[in-house]
Formats: C-alpha cells, sequence, structure tokens
C-alpha cells in the first residue's frame, strides 16, 4: 500500500509536522526534532505547554496566576 504524501510538501511550501508549544515565558519548542525554524507560520499545531498530556514544568505555576492562552 503506498504512503500517501502530505500535500503541503506536494506544494513545496516550508513547513513542518510537528506541533509548537508555546512555554509560559513566550519560548516556543517544535516536538519535530529535526525542525530548523520554530516560527509559527510553518507550524499547522500551536499549542499551549500546559495543554499537554502530563503537562510543562514551567506553566506549574502560571496556571493559577497566568494567561490562559499564550498560543494565541
Amino acid at each position: 500500500m503506498r504512503v500517501r504524501a502530505c500535500s503541503i510538501c506536494d506544494s513545496a511550501l516550508d513547513h513542518c509536522h510537528g506541533t509548537l508549544l508555546v512555554h509560559t515565558d513566550r519560548s516556543v519548542e517544535c516536538t519535530e526534532p529535526d525542525c530548523a525554524d520554530s516560527d509559527r507560520a510553518r507550524h499547522t499545531f500551536v499549542v499551549d505547554c500546559f495543554d499537554v498530556a502530563g503537562g510543562c514544568g514551567c506553566a506549574v505555576t502560571e496556571t493559577c496566576t497566568g494567561p490562559r492562552s499564550l498560543a494565541g
């Protein structure tokens, strides 16, 4: 069975298949280990780090006091 290619890959547009995580200090990291550019426009999925299963250490103190949406 042939694996279907990504339509964005077929279009040769610059993009990443990973998810961009936005931390409470507004820094970002991508779940794709080979991601070379963490620009939001390259990522289809952008999420707050405290919305990830298991959470994030930086989100523990911010959850009660800070903004609820960082990815906005």
